[in-house]
């Protein structure tokens, strides 16, 4: 009499699994269903705290000004880029070189925001790749908005309980789903339900399964985490003194001319002077050979004159003689 009809037992439970499945974003794949608002992420209505514009080598993003991270000389290997791509796209798609910007061109791919030169952070899967360029007080603080790095913030869908993270461990970049939001920096960065993928019960990520790192929208999840990829910092005006050592090396080429040019006249009065001085020494040499020959001759003919002389003495005195 009070018994619940089975029939309609099963129609009320198929009912609630229909509920469930509509909201579940679990899995690596794309999710095609009807999202709760809590599935999403927020919108992306801010005002940027922006970097002064330069080189984009030295600034990180490809339109040669950074939206996060914006103090280059407090974080001069990592920067905060903005820009707006169609449709959903991987963290992880390779750029295509095109650069792109909030104040540039629309992008290809997320990866096209960061200069040439960096890269971004986390595309390798390893957390060493963030810790190595910033701080989880650097990271709290990258200004207004999310910078979303590669790197989805579990190695898993099960999060109850949160999985142990090794040392060296690999993290994915998923499309949806429980744990594949990506890690991110910003001031609209969340804590999820678990929190040690970077730095230990202290890593945030931008909240909404519907986009996870496989799969950000730039209406929502414009910003991009970029990692400058050479050891070291990049430094103001980087860029020319990379091209400064060719100008060096090729300044003593040119010194070099000059000197040439400066050696040549020497070098021509040098190989005339010698031939003036030769000239003159021979010149010298034959006036004094000339003199000594003269003298020579003269000499020579008074010795004869006096012989003469002597003979004809000799002659007389003969005659003389009884």
């Amino acid at each position: 009499m009070f018994g619940f009809p089975r029939r309609s037992l099963v129609c009320v439970l198929s009912l609630f699994g229909s509920m469930w499945l509509a909201g579940c974003t679990c899995g690596s794949g794309p999710y095609e269903g009807d999202y709760f608002d809590g599935d999403r992420p927020g919108p992306a209505d801010y005002k940027y705290a922006e970097s002064e514009k330069g080189d984009p080598k030295v600034i990180g993003c490809a339109d040669g000004q950074r939206e996060g991270f914006a103090d280059l000389k407090k974080n001069p290997r990592v920067a905060g880029c903005v820009g707006s791509w169609q449709g959903a796209k991987s963290l992880r798609d390779k750029p295509t070189g095109k650069a792109c910007g909030d104040d540039g061109e629309k992008c290809a791919v997320p990866a096209d925001l960061c200069a040439p030169g960096w890269h971004v952070c986390g595309n390798d899967g390893k957390a060493a790749d963030l810790t190595g360029h910033t701080n989880t007080k650097e990271c709290d603080n990258a200004g207004p908005g999310r910078f979303n790095a590669a790197m989805s913030h579990s190695p898993t869908d099960e999060i109850n309980p949160c999985p142990t993270i090794a040392k060296d461990q690999d993290f994915k970049c998923v499309q949806s789903g429980l744990g594949s939001e990506p890690v991110c920096c910003g001031n609209d960065c969340k804590s999820g339900k678990c929190k040690d993928a970077v730095w230990k019960g202290k890593t945030k990520i931008s909240i909404g399964t519907s986009e996870g790192c496989g799969a950000v929208a730039s209406d929502r999840n414009p910003g991009v985490m970029c990692c400058f990829d050479g050891p070291g910092s990049p430094s103001a005006g980087a860029a020319p003194d990379a091209k400064a050592p060719d100008a060096k090396a090729d300044a003593p080429a040119d010194a070099k001319a000059p000197d040439a040019k400066a050696d040549a006249p020497a070098d021509s009065k040098a190989g005339t002077n010698p031939t003036d001085a030769k000239a003159g020494d021979s010149k010298a040499g034959d006036s004094k050979s000339s003199d000594a020959k003269a003298e020579g001759s003269k000499a020579g003919d008074a010795k004869a004159s006096d012989a003469k002389a002597g003979d004809s003495k000799k002659a007389e005195d003969s005659k003389k003689a009884p």
